[in-house]
Formats: C-alpha cells, sequence, structure tokens
C-alpha cells in the first residue's frame, strides 16, 4: 500500500508541473471564441461554476483577446483571426430600415436563416424588419435623446446567425483598424429568432430588445475607446437594457451575483467567473438616480478622451482604469457616493422604476447576533468599495439604547446604523458614526439594527442630492420611461483620504506569472479567495497583507519570462490543491504515511538493535 501511495505521489508531481506549461492565454481563448478547435479543452473545464445558461461575455472575451492580441501565439492569432472576422452568410441579404443607421445582414438558407415569413409582401422577412425596426429604436433613445457618440461608420452592420448552439445571446467585435487611435469601428451579431429554449422565459421580441440595447452600447463605448474597462462596460450596458426597454427586466436576475460578494469583489474589481459584473450594473441606476442619467455618459465621455495606455500593469490586461475616471467626473465624490449607494441597498429608497422595487433582492447580513446594551464588532472590509451588514437584535427589550463601539475603527471604512423604525417615511432611522465618542448610539433598541460598513476610503460624508433626484425631460419612451438628455448635475468636490485605495483586488503574483487575470488559473486562484479566504478572519488578514506586499513583486516577476516561468512551477501545488482538493488530500495523506511508516519502521529497528544488545 506505501509503495502504491510513493508511486501515485509520484507521478502527481511529474504530470501537475507538467500541466502548468500549458499555453497559457492560447488555451483560454481557443476555448471561448473557438469551440471547434481540436485542442481545446471544454468551458467546464476551463472556467469552473460557469453558468449554464446563455453566455452574456462573449463580447468581453473579444475584447480582452483583442488587448492581448500580440502575447498570442502566431497559430492562435491565427485562427481566432478567422474566429473573429465578420461572418459570411449563406445566400446573404441585406436590409436598411428607415433612418439608415443600421444594415442588417441575414441569409436566405442554411442553418442561420430566419424565419422567412413575410406577411406584407416586400420580399424581407418580417423579422428581419422587426429587427430593423428595434435598432433604429434603441438607436433614437442612446443617441438621439441620452446623447451619446455615434459609433463610427455611416451605418453599422448587424448580422442574424444561429447563435443558440454557443448559448450566445449576441456579442459585438471591434474591428482592427480604429478611426483614431483609441476610436474603433465594430460590428454586432444577434441569435437569428431567440426562439431556442435556452431564452427562456424571455419572449423573442424581449431578448430582441434587451440584446439590441445592451450590444448597441458597446458599440458606441468602441467608438469612444476600445481601451475601455471592461467591467464598467458591462455595467453599463445592461443597465442600458433597463433605460431602453423598461418592460424587459432581465438585468434584475444578475443583482444576486453582485450581493452575494458585495463585501468581497469591488464594484470597480476585474471581470470575474460569475455574472457579477452584469449585476453591478445597479450601481449606475444609483448615481442616475441621485445626479441624473447622463453622469453616465460623462463618465464615457471622460474615457473618450484618454489615451491609449502605453503598457500593461500586472492586473490591467491594457484597460483604462474606471475607478480614476469616475472620481474625476464625481469631482473627488466617488467615496461617499460609493457610501450612499451602500446605504440605498439596505434601506432601498430607489426613485425610479418604482414597479420594479420587489426585484431588487435584499443582502444576507454577514452576520446576525441578539444582543443587549453595548456590543464591540471587529469589521474587516480589505478591499475597496466593498461593504456588507450586521444584523443586531435585541435580546431585551426594554427600551434602553444600543451602544455599537467602535475604539479601532479601521481608517478605510465608513460606517453608520439604521433601525427599522415604521413612523419614518423608508421605514428606517439612520443613526450615524460619532468620531468623538467612536461610537454609534440608537437611543431606544427595541427593533433591529443593520450596521452598515463600507470600504470607501474613510469618507463619512453624504453624497450631495440633486433636487429633483430623478430629473426628467418632456419625452416619453416605451414603458413610461423619461429621460433627462441635457441635465448633468455633478456634486460638489469632498475632501477624500489620500493613501486609502485599494487595487480592487487582483491576484497580482499568480497574474504577472501566467500572463493576464482572464487565464483560468489566475481566476480559480480569485475564485477561491473570495469563497474560502474572505468569507473568515484569519483568511482576510491574509488577503491583506498579501495585497501589502505583492504589487511591487509582480511588477519585477512580469519583466523577466523566467520568473514567470519559475513561480508558474512554485504555484502549481497551490493550483492543484484548489481545483482537486480530494487528490490534494490523497497526496498529502501519502506523504504523512510515508514519512509515518520510515519513522516507525526506524524506530523499530533501533528498538530491535536494542533489545539485542540487552539480551547479548
Amino acid at each position: 500500500m506505501i509503495r502504491t501511495l510513493r508511486v501515485v505521489t509520484l507521478l502527481l508531481l511529474i504530470v501537475v508541473p507538467a500541466a502548468s506549461w500549458g499555453a497559457a492565454l492560447d488555451d483560454y481563448y481557443l476555448s471561448r471564441l473557438a469551440n471547434a478547435h481540436s485542442g481545446a479543452r471544454s468551458l467546464a473545464a476551463i472556467v469552473p461554476g460557469q453558468s449554464l445558461g446563455p453566455d452574456r461575455g462573449q463580447t468581453i472575451i473579444r475584447h480582452q483577446a483583442w488587448l492581448d492580441w500580440q502575447k498570442l501565439q502566431p497559430s492562435t492569432r491565427k485562427t481566432l483571426a478567422k474566429v473573429m472576422a465578420r461572418p459570411t452568410l449563406a445566400g446573404e441579404r441585406t436590409c436598411t430600415p428607415v433612418g439608415g443607421h443600421f444594415t442588417i445582414h441575414y441569409a436566405t438558407s442554411g442553418s442561420d436563416a430566419p424565419d422567412s415569413t413575410d406577411a406584407n409582401g416586400n420580399n424581407v422577412p418580417d423579422w428581419v424588419e422587426t429587427v430593423a425596426g428595434v435598432f433604429e429604436y434603441v438607436y433614437s433613445v442612446e443617441i438621439g435623446k441620452m446623447g451619446y457618440q455615434a459609433p463610427p461608420g455611416s451605418s453599422y452592420d448587424v448580422y442574424l446567425e444561429d447563435l443558440a448552439p454557443q448559448k450566445v445571446y449576441g456579442f459585438t467585435t471591434n474591428d482592427f483598424t480604429g478611426v483614431t487611435s483609441v476610436s474603433y469601428p465594430s460590428y454586432i451579431e444577434i441569435d437569428k429568432s431567440f426562439t431556442n429554449s435556452i431564452f427562456l422565459p424571455f419572449a423573442p421580441i424581449t431578448s430582441l430588445r434587451i440584446t439590441a440595447a445592451h450590444e448597441f452600447h458597446h458599440a458606441i463605448q468602441y467608438g469612444y475607446n476600445a481601451y475601455f474597462p471592461s467591467v464598467y462596460a458591462e455595467m453599463t450596458s445592461t443597465w442600458m437594457e433597463d433605460e431602453v426597454y423598461d418592460s424587459g427586466n432581465q438585468l434584475y436576475d444578475y443583482i444576486p451575483d453582485y450581493l452575494s460578494y458585495s463585501d468581497t469583489i469591488a464594484i470597480n474589481g476585474p471581470m470575474d467567473n460569475s455574472n457579477s459584473p452584469y449585476g453591478r450594473w445597479v450601481f449606475n441606476r444609483y448615481l442616475a438616480e441621485l445626479q441624473g442619467r447622463t453622469v453616465v455618459r460623462s463618465i464615457w465621455e471622460k474615457l473618450g478622451s484618454m489615451p491609449a495606455p502605453s503598457s500593461a500593469a500586472p492586473d490591467s490586461s491594457n484597460e483604462i482604469p474606471i475607478e480614476p475616471i469616475i472620481d474625476s467626473v464625481l469631482k473627488g465624490n466617488f467615496a461617499n457616493n460609493f457610501f450612499g449607494f451602500a446605504k440605498r441597498m439596505l434601506v432601498r429608497d430607489w426613485s425610479s422604476h418604482q414597479s420594479e422595487l420587489s426585484l431588487i433582492p435584499r443582502i444576507t447580513p454577514l452576520a446576525v447576533n441578539s444582543v443587549h446594551g453595548t456590543v464591540t464588532p471587529t469589521l474587516s472590509l480589505p478591499t475597496a468599495y466593498t461593504f456588507g451588514y450586521y444584523r443586531y437584535t435585541a435580546s431585551t427589550q426594554d427600551g434602553q439604547p444600543l451602544l455599537i463601539n467602535l475604539p479601532s475603527l479601521p481608517a478605510a471604512l465608513a460606517v453608520t446604523a439604521f433601525q427599522v423604525d415604521g413612523s419614518t417615511a423608508t421605514g428606517w432611522q439612520e443613526y450615524p458614526y460619532d468620531s468623538g465618542n467612536q461610537r454609534i448610539t440608537i437611543p431606544v433598541f427595541n427593533n433591529d439594527v443593520y450596521l452598515v460598513v463600507c470600504n470607501n476610503g474613510g469618507n463619512m460624508a453624504a453624497p450631495v442630492v440633486v433636487s429633483p433626484a430623478f430629473p426628467a425631460d418632456s419625452s416619453t419612451i416605451l414603458d413610461g420611461t423619461n429621460l433627462d438628455a441635457n441635465v448633468l448635475t455633478i456634486p460638489q468636490a469632498q475632501p477624500v483620504p489620500t493613501g486609502s485605495k485599494s487595487s480592487g483586488g487582483g491576484c497580482f503574483i499568480a497574474t504577472a506569472a501566467y500572463g493576464s487575470y482572464l487565464h483560468p488559473k489566475v481566476a480559480e486562484l480569485r475564485q477561491f479567495r473570495d469563497r474560502y479566504l474572505m468569507t473568515n478572519a484569519p483568511g482576510r488578514a491574509f488577503v491583506a497583507a498579501y495585497y501589502a506586499v505583492s504589487p511591487p513583486i509582480a511588477k519585477v516577476i512580469a519583466g523577466h519570462e523566467w520568473m514567470r516561468a519559475a513561480v508558474r512551477v512554485l504555484l502549481t501545488p497551490l493550483v492543484f490543491a484548489v481545483e482537486h482538493p480530494w487528490l490534494a488530500l490523497i497526496f498529502v495523506l501519502a506523504l504523512a504515511g510515508g514519512v509515518g511508516w520510515r519513522w516507525v519502521s526506524r524506530r523499530e529497528k533501533r528498538t530491535a538493535g536494542a533489545s539485542a544488545s540487552v539480551v547479548g
């Protein structure tokens, strides 16, 4: 048995390091974008936990492949160039709707051909006309009403294809030749009909509408700056779905994927393997309600003025960081706006889309405690732009105060407390933090109290509220949604403490070793961090220490290929343990068993020798 375990251990030591030398980004992009590639592994193998529903991330995968193009092998670039080229349709015909802003390309035969029903007899399938009308409507809202800059080109190309086998609604791909150094044209591919069962429970027209609103804003984003941050691109395109077509409401399905990790995943953190980036769209709704919808447009206009990055930081993948852009547009007020967002997610005092408030889920508290009199919580929220709640119930309802003592409040944290209070308009009464006494005092503790903890750099100031909070112009679009295309109100500048920013939670050393935070090994390590380290105090302390020392080390590693290769080998046991915990346990037990067996054997020999000496 011991010999067998030794053989298994030896094989693991040989095979596992070898696996780390596979084509890093090449394997990832071939698996995501070229499923027919014979050497590509399945999506489930590359991205554990990937949703089995329709994939909303193809636009960003293509965007990242373009940014990482020079890092890929020539053979990979050749394959992906074919995959990312404009499609060729069987018997292709085109339709240009009234308005002329789009050219709809469709097949007349084969699997890509849409339903050929032509009730009005104009030799254009009815569904193609519907697609054309929807895109023209989206254009009239996003460009005409909301004031975004139109993407380059006189007529934008949209291709209808059978994307159901790929489980894709649609995606946007930029052309490799830009109009300027940062502005790039693009084209959109969408499913030919949205009738496949994977698109249920949404009707085909609903799927078409939300896909058109979502993907066309990606086209707008490429026109502003093709080096846009992926996470904010998805936050904006997802938010746009409900601003253009308020009745779709698919975007609410993504919010739980963000709220489940709101205490570990930064609002401006990188893309991950879940739907978290899509769920973060709700932050844009908060900004729009507080300051007017055009604040989001101003963020993209600011991005449009930025030059292309000259070099990639270890965790940036050549994208322009979004946090400085938002902070610039908000005149240094990003921190307390995020604190206000954390409050609103609890109090739910939303001022728009009132009929949909029940679709925004409540956040599960990090802890629930029954207390009385005084409580001194230990708070740790190391990642900037994250938040969570602690719930306190009264163990004895005697009308006495509750004192939440915070004598060692970390400088980066902003805190406040709310008590359930049916006598107020919102049903909540706020009790702010008293920095002088270093506590929060609830005078009469009879109802549940929620402590809001937010890492926003420690800015306790309240956001400046626009009056009215949700301005509207005189025009109304479909579903009664009002737009404020000419209103932009920015809050006054508030001081932001220096030295309080965080990177947003990147796995710096692993990213430097594998070449990109998109690499599946890096994604698995991030997932392990979020699920197992950030959910307990020792783990959070370890992560905070890691963030403090790893960025300069990662920069050195990224600049030397031999260091990157060496670190990949060193990381292999850790990655293997994360991917295969049971095999790792067997491996450890095998080593422990071998060491124990040798120790027992040597002890028996020594004992036998001693006995022989005594007898002799």
